[in-house]
C-alpha cells in the first residue's frame, strides 16, 4: 500500500471515533482485527469490536481524539491523545497495519496520564539514514553500553522526552549519564542480557517509529523526531508489561 492509502485508513478510523460512529467500525477495520494491547494480544471480529466500543461510548461518552501520524508502506505510527476521559487527558503511541484499506492489526502502548504536545507535520528527512541512526542507538549504544560515548553523537544537543511522567528536556550528556546509571543498576540484578530483544523500524521524513520488545519489561511503541542527523525528540508511554509478537 502507499503511504497516503495507509494514512487515509487511519484518518477514517479517527473520524469515526471522534464522532461516536462505532456502528461503522466494520467499514474501517477487519474483518478480523488483531490487537496487541498492554494486557496481551487478542483477535476480534470487526462486529464484536464495534459492539465493545459501543458499550464504552455509552458509559463515557464520545472522546475528543487528537493525533499525529506518519506511514511507512502499510504501517502507520501515531502519537495520540484523548481529552476528557474519566481518567483525565491521556496520551500514548500506537501503530497500525493496514490491508485492503482497513485496519487489520494494531500495537498500542499503555496510556500516560498526561496530554503530550503532539508532533508537528512530518518534516524532510532521509528515512534510510534515520533508520540507521536508530539502529546505532540500540545496537551500539544500548547493547554495547556505550552511553557516555555515543549519546552526544546520536542525540541532542537537547533531547525532549515525552513520557508517562510528562515532558522534560535533557542534554545528551545528561541522558547518557542517566542511562549508564539505570542500566548499570539493572545489569547488577539481571546480568548483562540484551536490553532490546527485537524491534522493527519505520521511517518517514524526519520521523522514526519502533515496535519493540525489551524482555522482562515487555513490548512498546515509540516515536522519535530527527534533526541534523540526531534524535532530538521522543514520545514513549512505557512498556506494555507483556511481550507481543512484533
Amino acid at each position: 500500500m502507499t503511504e497516503s492509502e495507509t494514512l487515509n485508513a487511519v484518518n477514517r478510523w479517527y473520524a469515526l471515533a471522534g464522532t461516536g460512529q462505532w456502528q461503522r467500525i466494520p467499514e474501517a477495520a477487519g474483518p478480523t482485527y488483531t490487537r496487541h494491547e498492554p494486557a496481551g494480544t487478542r483477535v476480534v471480529t470487526a462486529d464484536d469490536y464495534a459492539r465493545e466500543i459501543g458499550e464504552q461510548v455509552a458509559q463515557r461518552g464520545v472522546l475528543k481524539w487528537e493525533y499525529s501520524a506518519f506511514a511507512d508502506n502499510d504501517i502507520a505510527v501515531v502519537v495520540l491523545r484523548a481529552l476528557g476521559t474519566p481518567r483525565g487527558d491521556i496520551s500514548t503511541v500506537q501503530a497500525f497495519r493496514v490491508a485492503d484499506d482497513k485496519l487489520v492489526e494494531t500495537w498500542v502502548g499503555p496510556f500516560a496520564p498526561v496530554a503530550w504536545p503532539l508532533p508537528g507535520d512530518v518534516g524532510e528527512g532521509d528515512g534510510d539514514a534515520n533508520g540507521r541512526l536508530l539502529r546505532r542507538w540500540y545496537e551500539e549504544m544500548y547493547e554495547q553500553r556505550r552511553f557516555a560515548e555515543l549519546a552526544p553523537e546520536l542525540c541532542g544537543p537537547v533531547f525532549t522526552r515525552h513520557e508517562a511522567a510528562g515532558t522534560s528536556d535533557v542534554t545528551a550528556e545528561e541522558y547518557g549519564a542517566r542511562l549508564a546509571s539505570s542500566v548499570g543498576q539493572r545489569d547488577e540484578v539481571e546480568g548483562r542480557t540484551p536490553l532490546i530483544e527485537n524491534y522493527r523500524v519505520f521511517t518517514s521524513g524526519d520521523r522514526v517509529g519502533v515496535i519493540g520488545t525489551s524482555g522482562r519489561r515487555g513490548s512498546y511503541v515509540q516515536v522519535w523526531r530527527v534533526k541534523d542527523n540526531k534524535l532530538v525528540e521522543s514520545w514513549w508511554s512505557g512498556f506494555a508489561g507483556v511481550n507481543w509478537e512484533t
